[in-house]
């Protein structure tokens, strides 16, 4: 059957769906799932840790939004497990009315059963689960080719990343061994280090510099759950689309993301406060000393932006990461950019599906208050 046809059959109402042997995941299939993810989505070689079976089970068993109706899925072949598609629903609302939402991730299929369609089986059987929305935030060139041919679109208002290099000399030895993955880029990296810090010390020092580091004049302290909350409801105006935490959700979110380390070796959360003490702003970012600090959510009232990206710099520049990482919202890509701040897509692409036009169209205008805060990329494992 041509590639185009099979395609259109199997997102038709055929009776192919009473013998899909996908169904929902189960305790007793962790190990089984667990090895997938190792050696397949993490690509590593050897025994799958301990730590990988305790992950899995605690975010699709015990996340605060699990839904029945909406469960992770896995393709069994008389007992094995030939492919898994890791599913989270979240809480949102639109303009007020509750709005469901699953995201998709940790998705694999073992190579020896690619050919028996096992992968578009369960995106098929994940797509018609009854959500308003189907989401994810980390697809790769791969995933979102195949996504967008079963009719996902890209959402390019969430795809817009932006990169503010802290240590430009270090940066640029780091990219080079890390996307090339040679041994010999890795060593010169090391070789390179003291040149490329007394060069990186002397491009903070001019105040005309695009890597000087300014201290904000606002002040910190450590981000509660009781204070995001506040500020969540209090920064999302002017959007129709928002997630919706509650002191349990949020503090599970938080303390699982501190614990897994999925996108760094420490989660840093801080609100800021002008001098009067009024808060104006917060971030939650990994830092990682050495490398590439991952920004999960940056917020605030626009005219202190500037301000608040200010103090993320200097906390990540002074805790030895080398550049900052994040998503944008369009709007705020000026202020952004007068900080210095270079913009690309290459970053993972945020792909969704509704059979409610308008909230694919309420996406794609940039009108929801989301971040990497709000998805499935803050839930990685860090192992």
């Amino acid at each position: 059957m041509p590639e185009a046809e099979l395609l259109l059959w199997l997102l038709s109402g055929t009776s192919l769906r009473k013998s899909m042997p996908v169904r929902p995941l189960a305790d007793h299939d962790i190990p089984q799932v667990a090895d997938l993810y190792w050696t397949i989505s993490r690509e590593r070689k050897g025994p799958t840790p301990l730590a990988v079976q305790q992950f899995l089970r605690e975010l699709y068993f015990t996340n605060p939004w699990i839904d029945s109706s909406l469960p992770s899925l896995v393709y069994d072949e008389k007992g094995t497990i030939a492919g898994f598609l890791g599913v989270v629903p979240r809480r949102m609302s639109l303009r007020g009315e509750p709005v469901r939402i699953a995201f998709g991730g940790n998705f694999a299929v073992r190579p020896e059963f690619r050919n028996t369609l096992a992968g578009l089986h369960l995106l098929r059987t994940y797509m018609e689960a009854g959500q308003d929305l189907s989401q994810t935030d980390s697809a790769n060139d791969t995933s979102r080719a195949l996504l967008e041919r079963l009719g996902f679109t890209t959402i390019l208002p969430l795809c817009v990343h932006w990169i503010r290099l802290l240590r430009p000399a270090r940066f640029v030895t780091y990219a080079m061994s890390q996307f090339t993955h040679s041994a010999l880029l890795a060593a010169l990296e090391v070789a390179a280090k003291p040149f490329c810090n007394v060069a990186d010390s002397v491009a903070v020092r001019f105040s005309s510099s695009p890597f000087r580091q300014n201290e904000s004049h606002l002040e910190a302290a450590e981000l509660d759950v009781e204070t995001l909350l506040r500020c969540l409801a209090e920064f999302r105006g002017g959007y129709s689309l928002w997630p919706e935490y509650d002191e349990h959700s949020l503090r599970w979110l938080l303390n699982f993301m501190e614990r897994m380390k999925g996108h760094g070796d420490a989660l840093r959360r801080f609100v800021l406060r002008d001098g009067k003490g009024k808060i104006v702003g917060w971030y939650v970012y990994y830092v990682t000393a050495g490398g590439l600090a991952e920004v999960a959510q940056t917020g605030g009232a626009r005219q202190h932006l500037k301000s608040i990206l200010d103090h993320l710099f200097h906390d990540a520049w002074s805790h030895g990461s080398i550049a900052l990482h994040g998503v944008v919202d369009r709007r705020l890509m000026a202020d952004f950019s007068e900080k210095n701040c270079l913009f690309t897509c290459r970053g993972g692409w945020t792909v969704a599906h509704s059979r409610k036009p308008d909230l694919l169209e309420l996406l794609n205008r940039g009108d929801a208050f989301l971040s990497r805060l709000d998805g499935e990329w803050c839930l990685a494992f860090g192992g």
